[in-house]
Formats: C-alpha cells, sequence, structure tokens
C-alpha cells in the first residue's frame, strides 16, 4: 500500500483536472457505469443519495431516475465540477461532507456508492455500511460498486473491502443482484420492508 489519499488528496486532484480518471471519455469507464445503473434498477427510485459524486458524470445518469437526488462529495471542487455538468438539473442537490460522519440522513430508496468505500480506513469503512443501513428506506436498495484490484492509496486494500460490504449487508439486507469482472465488482442489495405488527 503507497500513501493514502485523503479529501485534501481528492481536493488537489480535481484542481489540477476537472476529470481525473477520464469519466466522460473512456469506455471503461462508460461500460462500468452501465453496470452501475443495471444494478440500480429499471424502476424510478424516489430519493437518491449518490455518494462521493466526484465531477458529476454519474449524476447526470442518475438524476434521469431520481424524483430527488442528493449528490455528496467531500471536495468543493469537485462538487462545482459536478454542479457545471448538471446545471439546470432541478432534482439534484450538491452538499459536501466527509464519510461516514457526513453522510446525508435519509431516508432514501437509492444509495449509490461507487468507488469510495476502499478509501475509508476499516473502522471508517463499518461505521459507514452501519449509517447506510441507517438510511435506505425499507424497500430501498444499496448499489456498490468498487475495483477489487490492489492500488496504492487506498485506506482498505479493495478486495478486502469488498468482501467486508458483502458480509455486513448478507446479514441485514437481501441480494438483489451482483456483477464481476476481472477489475472490479458490483452488488446491489435490498433492504427488507417492514414487517407489519400483528393482527
Amino acid at each position: 500500500m503507497g500513501r493514502v489519499i485523503d479529501a485534501d488528496g481528492f481536493e488537489a486532484l480535481f484542481r489540477a483536472d476537472p476529470d481525473p480518471w477520464n469519466y466522460a471519455g473512456s469506455l471503461f469507464e462508460r461500460n462500468k457505469r452501465e453496470v452501475l445503473l443495471k444494478g440500480c434498477g429499471p424502476r424510478c427510485r424516489g430519493r437518491v443519495l449518490e455518494l462521493a459524486c466526484a465531477n458529476g458524470e454519474t449524476t447526470a445518469a442518475l438524476r434521469r431516475s431520481a424524483l430527488r437526488l442528493v449528490a455528496q462529495d467531500a471536495s468543493p471542487t469537485a462538487l462545482a465540477h459536478a454542479a457545471a455538468r448538471n446545471v439546470g438539473a432541478k432534482n439534484v442537490r450538491f452538499v459536501r461532507g466527509l464519510l461516514p460522519q457526513g453522510l446525508p440522513r435519509g431516508p432514501f430508496d437509492l444509495i449509490v456508492a461507487s468507488e469510495i468505500l476502499y478509501y475509508l480506513p476499516r473502522r471508517d469503512l463499518e461505521a459507514c455500511l452501519r449509517r447506510i443501513e441507517a438510511a435506505l428506506a425499507p424497500g430501498g436498495r444499496l448499489v456498490a460498486l468498487h475495483h477489487v484490484v490492489p492500488f496504492g492509496d487506498a485506506a482498505t486494500r479493495p478486495a478486502a473491502a469488498a468482501r467486508l460490504v458483502e458480509r455486513h449487508c448478507r446479514r441485514r439486507l437481501l441480494p438483489a443482484l451482483s456483477s464481476r469482472t476481472s477489475r472490479y465488482r458490483m452488488d446491489a442489495f435490498d433492504k427488507p420492508l417492514a414487517r407489519s405488527g400483528p393482527r
């Protein structure tokens, strides 16, 4: 593991380049985004939360099937790029926050965590998963998409983070959809509907 990137590191990346991972131009990124959207399901989701929205490329896709979308990121420069990418979208609100403590309050019908959880140390990752679960509305869905190959600036090894996410979610949520490649995996989990009391 190399030097772990933090919020200041992400801010520096977006100040240097509005699209540091070529989300807009990369065929690989576009295909990965399609896998993510498939995990979200075909129906419209009312209240949607996107964690670590970066420059807003995925935000632009998610807002088409959301009544209200909250797009969160720790980098103010990334949020400015995302707002410019989605200018005029009245159903999108951009908020700055650090995970896990800055995770917006729910309830949400869909929470998207794409390529962010392994940047959290294990304790923060576990806390973030608990907050995500609490923020999901009954019947709501979590979609997690992350790389599984090692890279230097992650706080938790990607494959280990993916296993932790899967173990946590399988204990508390219902598996809905999964897709894996040699480089990344997508897992979707649904929160059970609230059980009614005895009649």
